[in-house]
């Protein structure tokens, strides 16, 4: 097998203005978190939770505009967290929450950071997590775990902490959402449903940040906080958490608002105010907050515009060679991707603890969307990215990441490969694997089948690894496996080769020409890995089929058409058209005119000799001959140069000719009637295995009648391909089946019909 590897340039993924290196199918939906602590003081929360999760999870997936399509749900206590549910039907949801048993908690802390963990593990990017809690966190020690999986999942955290007068400093919680731009609000437990109906029209993951401060200590006295607010943002919300907190906001053009003129109080609680602005004026907006506590101040809009960001200790050439967190003591470089900005103005860092100031970073390189800037060495604080340009609208752009940012020590690599694939015999196989890495990696991809082999990289890097003209053998488990000094890691996919359909009898179109009444059987047998889907059309319409044959019964011109066998897969398709043409054969008449009249009708034949001697013979004999031996004066009568025969019946049927003295004149008399059975046969017969039996189903009528026969035990006609060692003689009048055994046993019915009548007869037959 010949391995041929690219090393490709992958567009890291970001929402809300953080990049991430993202499976495809995480692009295609986020998560809905609950985490609720299930101690007996949680009853008040539990009930209130029950009463409005659905509602949230049933709205949020009837907007249009939201993404959020898959849900979570955590219970946790101490010692025990789970079971983990996600789903995406709120029913699955809601039947896990309505079994929790609320009871226990003598002593206050309880596992909550573990239940955070174990909800960021399956959620997926971009998501929102809510954790229900009364107590401080037992398991304080797995921070810096679930500080990681925030950053990599860029998913925001928010605690509603209700009081249960337990005293603790353990800040836990408070670390894990302002690191992921969240907040915990200290609520009181009657304040629940207003927060979750606060929830319920509040996530969107267009959601970007625009502010994230924590001010240490009261605030009694505003001081100014300025946001660049560009025409991208369509809504502007600020919360504050802190005791007794207040809100201004004052426009662009110097305008404060209030309800009078666009600003909304979402909620106002005691330590929680959120305030909301649609459609804010694009400038420089200010606010002025004001908090009898240590409190934090988030910002953030509603936009479609955010950026792509990613730390590498050497200066990446692509976002493929970036990690989501930059080396603990090294010097590292920013490489900035964002479409929404026409020209930079500057890249810097704000320490989260720092009351919003910022250290601004050298800028390297310029390029259209692109800037690398650094180089710098991150402190132990949490940071944000902080962007600042000008829009293709020449108004200022300004964003920060959506989560705030803690440097790493060398970890082991972190890969992201695509679970599945499928491949198509004959095609190229392709798997990529992603290996996150802030110090020099080796990468090896390897298979049961073939041997390892390895390349090595200073840093992150994407590898693609690229086989032609697959086979069946190349089916099986890939792991790709990335090693630096910090460990090992791995990732494996799994490969499923099919190929293409193909239809045995060829694929080469045919066209058939069919006799009036005659059957055909199309045969469309299709072979492919997995195995084709069998369809027949018609005008572009399925019809149906038996047994991947397409049976044409008794055709008629309305029969005659184009009809496609499609064999197709998740490998493709293919087509085969049959056009089938019946072929109607016309009586051949001497006459010089044809009629056809029905049976009981009246008919007038008017000669057109001017010279007529007064004669008409039918078939050659003469009409008063027939009048004499019919002893039936009405049935013909003669009218100068006319002939009219009455009440016509079968045997008026004839060539019908008047005369002159060197001229003939004929007319060909067809009488139209009902079919009718013209020789009786028992209705129940027993017949031995292996004998033959013969259906007698002999009729009569004009025009000719169809013959039709069917077996009571199936919907569809006997032909020989649906009943077998069948045989039809005298134009399909009689039945008879060859070698008769137990499938031959059931009710028979032939059915004559034309435009004048139907006529059926039934068999029942018994094989003994």
């Amino acid at each position: 097998m010949n391995w041929l590897v690219s090393l490709t340039i992958v567009c890291l993924a970001v929402h809300c203005g953080t990049a991430l290196v993202q499976h495809p199918e995480d692009d295609l939906y986020s998560s809905l978190a609950f985490v609720f602590d299930t101690t007996g003081s949680m009853v008040n929360d539990y009930l209130q939770l029950k009463s409005h999760a659905e509602s949230i999870m049933t709205y949020v997936l009837a907007r249009n505009n939201s993404d959020i399509k898959h849900f979570v749900f955590v219970p946790f206590n101490d010692p025990g967290v789970g079971p983990v549910t996600e789903s995406f039907d709120p029913k699955v949801i809601m039947y896990k929450l309505n079994q929790v048993v609320i009871d226990g908690g003598n002593d206050c802390p309880e596992m909550g950071i573990t239940a955070v963990i174990e909800a960021l593990k399956v959620v997926k990017p971009n998501s929102y997590i809510y954790v229900f809690t009364d107590a401080p966190p037992k398991d304080s020690r797995l921070v810096y775990e679930a500080l990681d999986l925030i950053q990599r999942k860029q998913s925001q955290v928010v605690v509603l902490r209700t009081d249960h007068g337990c005293v603790s400093t353990d800040t836990s919680y408070e670390s894990i959402a302002s690191l992921g731009s969240g907040n915990v609000f200290d609520v009181k437990k009657g304040d629940i449903s207003k927060i979750l109906n606060f929830v319920k029209t509040s996530m969107d993951t267009n959601r970007v940040n625009l502010m994230s401060v924590n001010i240490p200590r009261k605030q009694l006295k505003p001081s100014p906080q300025k946001l660049t607010i560009d025409e991208s943002i369509k809504n502007l919300q600020v919360s504050v958490s802190g005791l007794n907190s207040n809100i201004d906001v004052v426009n662009p053009i110097g305008s404060k608002m209030d309800e009078a003129n666009g600003l909304i109080t979402d909620l106002n609680l005691k330590n929680v105010k959120i305030i909301n602005i649609l459609e804010p004026m694009p400038g420089e907006w200010t606010l002025y907050i004001t908090s009898e506590s240590s409190h934090e101040i988030r910002a953030c809009g509603i936009s479609t515009k955010d950026f792509d960001f990613g730390f590498a200790i050497g200066k990446p050439k692509n976002m493929s060679q970036t990690s989501h967190r930059p080396l603990k003591g090294a010097k590292n470089y920013i490489l900035i991707d964002c479409p929404g900005v026409k020209k930079f103005i500057t890249c810097k860092i704000q320490d989260l603890s720092s009351d919003g100031r910022t250290e601004a970073l050298p800028i390297l390189v310029f390029g259209k969307n692109l800037l690398l800037c650094g180089p710098f060495i991150p402190n132990d604080n949490p940071f944000y990215v902080q962007v600042i340009g000008m829009n293709s609208y020449n108004n200022y752009f300004k964003r920060i990441t959506k989560t705030s940012i803690i440097s790493n020590e060398p970890d082991v690599p972190f890969i992201t490969s695509t679970k599945r694939v499928i491949g198509v015999v004959g095609d190229e196989l392709h798997i990529n694997c992603h290996v996150e890495s802030l110090v020099p990696v080796t990468v090896t991809w390897e298979s049961l089948n073939y041997p390892q082999q390895s390349w090595n990289f200073s840093q992150s890097s994407e590898i693609e690894l690229v086989i032609s003209n697959i086979t069946f053998q190349h089916a099986g488990i890939y792991t790709c496996g990335a090693k630096n000094i910090a460990g090992y890691s791995e990732s494996t996919t799994n490969v499923t080769i099919i190929s293409k359909p193909t239809i045995a009898e060829g694929n080469e179109n045919i066209t058939v020409v069919l006799p009036e009444g005659g059957d055909y059987s199309m045969t469309c047998t299709g072979y492919g890995v997995p195995a084709p889907k069998m369809i027949w059309f018609m005008n572009g319409s399925p019809i149906s089929h038996y047994n991947g044959k397409l049976i044409i019964y008794d055709a008629s011109l309305s029969d005659s058409n184009v009809y496609t066998c499609r064999a197709s897969n998740e490998a493709g398709e293919i087509e085969k058209n049959y056009n089938i043409v019946v072929k109607v054969e016309s009586a051949i008449s001497i006459a010089n005119e044809s009629l056809v009249i029905d049976e009981q009708d009246d008919v007038l034949m008017n000669c057109p000799l001017t010279n007529m001697n007064n004669k008409w013979f039918k078939d050659g004999v003469n009409i008063n001959d027939l009048v004499y031996k019919r002893a039936d004066e009405q049935h013909f009568r003669q009218k100068k140069r006319a002939l009219k025969i009455y009440e016509l019946d079968e045997l008026d049927g004839g060539v019908y000719t008047c005369m002159s003295n060197n001229e003939t004149y004929s007319f060909h008399l067809q009488v139209a009637f009902a079919p009718y059975f013209v020789k009786y046969q028992p209705e129940t017969m027993m017949i031995g295995r292996n004998e033959t039996v013969v259906f007698d189903c002999k009729a009569k009528g004009f025009p000719k009648p169809n013959v039709l026969w069917r077996k009571l035990e199936s919907s569809l006609p006997i032909t020989q391909w649906t009943l077998k060692d069948t045989e039809y003689l005298e134009n399909k009048q009689i039945l008879k089946i060859h070698s008769v055994d137990w499938i031959h046993n059931g009710t028979y019915t032939c059915i004559v019909k034309n435009k004048l009548g139907i006529e059926k007869r039934h068999f029942e037959l018994y094989v003994f």
